[in-house]
């Protein structure tokens, strides 16, 4: 082993061979970050999830048996009623969050492998990405809803599992997210449904299941959404509202006044450079330059050998799932901040896609050089 390997950052995690135990504390500082900024911006979603500013003793527990939000209290209730601080929520929210970077771990790892170099494997790097650990270790929705999706696209990658914790993902993915869930549900049909190597019979049955689902996740939808029944031009209005809503934000983008593909752009990687007017921007910055090349350049690999590049199942799934769950947002955020804190829903499992890819090229690089 030379010197350059033995005191590289890879060469530290193979040598100790447990990165996780140093993801684990890598998380935790994510969560003191979050909590702090909390504290200071003194009004916050978290404060809404943790009850900080009305008082959880006039209520009941199933005052808060709702989906959405009111999920979200309802969860914390016993611990807001035992008298837990608002740090400890802080820290129940981050391990959570933890454990879904692990199951995107599992599923990375089954997709993909490794990135290996020079007897290095660098696949474990981007499981530090800060916008991801950022997001996974705050006190809200997101911590439950991708460990929510890492449980399914794992399931999905194999079909293969204890059904107890898929069907609880997917419960708890239905009961925050509801919309998110019917996209998903969407995906996995659409996909399947042209799969050669699944009997028909097996499609008819995921089918009517599917279905069923669909009929209570379309009613979940329109009442979050404010809308009562299926009107096009309501659905046009209630997402202009949405967007406008942005408007006396700090990161406000004018999304209404964007093409469709720069709708797509801004929301998967701005804040760039020319958005950054803090030490936050820059770095979501620096986060979403790496994430445009990558785009790029994959791009440019499909194009040169999409007739030998092999898509497994889920990583179909993953694909038309984050266009679906992309041009839902566009017409629904014009936050900078935001969208960050949106696209890790979808952006983690992409970003295994791109990877394939990129690996996929240099095989076929390879074996040229060798034939």
């Amino acid at each position: 082993m030379n010197c350059k390997r033995r005191f590289s950052l890879v060469g530290i995690y193979e040598k100790f061979g447990n990165y996780k135990l140093f993801l684990f504390f890598y998380h935790f500082i994510f969560c003191c970050l979050a909590y702090s900024l909390r504290i200071q911006r003194g009004v916050s979603d978290a404060h809404f999830y943790w009850a900080q500013h009305i008082s959880i003793s006039a209520h009941s527990w199933f005052d808060f048996a709702d989906y959405g939000a009111n999920f979200i209290l309802f969860l914390n209730y016993p611990f807001l009623r035992l008298g837990f601080p608002f740090w400890f929520g802080f820290v129940l929210y981050g391990f959570i969050g933890y454990l879904g970077i692990l199951q995107w771990i599992a599923f990375s790892e089954k997709i993909i492998g490794g990135i290996y170099y020079k007897g290095s494997n660098f696949l474990p790097l981007i499981f530090f990405l800060p916008n991801l650990n950022y997001w996974t270790a705050t006190l809200g929705k997101e911590p439950i809803v991708f460990l929510s999706l890492a449980t399914l696209f794992n399931f999905v990658v194999d079909f293969k599992g204890k059904i107890v914790p898929i069907a609880l993902a997917f419960l708890f993915l239905l009961l925050i997210r509801p919309h998110v869930a019917f996209l998903f549900l969407f995906s996995l049909l659409l996909i399947l449904l042209f799969q050669k190597n699944y009997s028909l019979k097996r499609k008819i049955i995921f089918s009517i299941v599917s279905f069923s689902l669909f009929s209570v996740l379309f009613s979940m939808v329109f009442r979050l959404a404010t809308v009562k029944y299926w009107d096009w031009n309501r659905i046009v209005y209630s997402n202009d509202y949405s967007v406008l809503s942005f408007r006396n934000s700090g990161s406000y983008v004018p999304m209404l006044d964007y093409s469709i593909w720069y709708k797509l752009f801004s929301f998967n990687f701005r804040p760039l450079f020319f958005d950054s007017n803090s030490i936050w921007a820059f770095f979501a910055s620096l986060e979403n330059s790496l994430l445009l090349f990558l785009h790029l350049l994959t791009l440019l690999i499909f194009l040169k050998y999409y007739k030998k590049i092999y898509f497994p199942v889920s990583l179909k799934i993953v694909f038309l799932f984050s266009l679906l769950l992309c041009l839902v947002y566009v017409n629904r955020y014009a936050n900078l901040g935001i969208f960050m804190r949106t696209k890790i829903m979808f952006e983690p499992f992409l970003l295994i896609g791109l990877l394939l890819l990129i690996k996929h090229y240099f095989t076929f690089k390879k074996s040229n050089e060798y034939n």
